[in-house]
């Protein structure tokens, strides 16, 4: 008999290219995420945002997207409403993995397609290198643990609400 489970509450978008040196920070730190936050969440590694794999969150799930980003200091971890980075509102950060587009006209355009978009926050880490390699740099490596915390919180307030 095939055991019910319950629906993940929160999609998490990864980007970052594994060897891309600091790009892979998100990666990393989707495999480390505790336990409990794991168990709410649906991760999807994307490799690049697409406007496809938001157009795939379902309705009512809320999303994470999970990314390097230029623009900020490297190692330092922020959390925005997916919403400021889809209208570019004054944080200074960028999206750093080789995106085809930039990351907040894929959310508009994502957003101008499936209508309203999902519930859900930018977690980023400040990037400093990102040349061929699987090495992260110092100061990325030194914030991984709070990137991973920080992760791990914005999946448990988002599946709460």
């Amino acid at each position: 008999m095939a055991e019910w489970t319950e629906p993940k509450r929160v999609y998490v978008l990864v980007c970052g290219e594994r060897l891309r040196g600091d790009d892979a920070a998100a990666v990393l730190a989707a495999e480390i995420l505790p336990a409990d936050a794991l168990a709410l969440a649906e991760i999807v590694e994307v490799g690049l945002l697409s406007v496809e794999a938001l157009l795939d969150v379902p309705e009512g799930v809320a999303v994470i997207v999970a990314d390097t980003a230029i623009g900020i200091a490297a190692g330092e971890v922020v959390v925005l409403p997916l919403a400021s980075v889809a209208r570019s509102t004054g944080s200074g950060a960028a999206l750093a993995s080789s995106h085809s587009l930039p990351p907040d006209q894929v959310l508009a355009l994502a957003e101008a397609l499936r209508g309203p978009l999902p519930r859900g926050s930018f977690v980023g880490i400040g990037g400093a290198d990102f040349g061929f390699g699987e090495q992260l740099s110092a100061p990325v490596a030194a914030g991984l643990p709070a990137f991973v915390v920080a992760l791990a919180d914005e999946i448990r307030r988002l599946a709460a609400d």
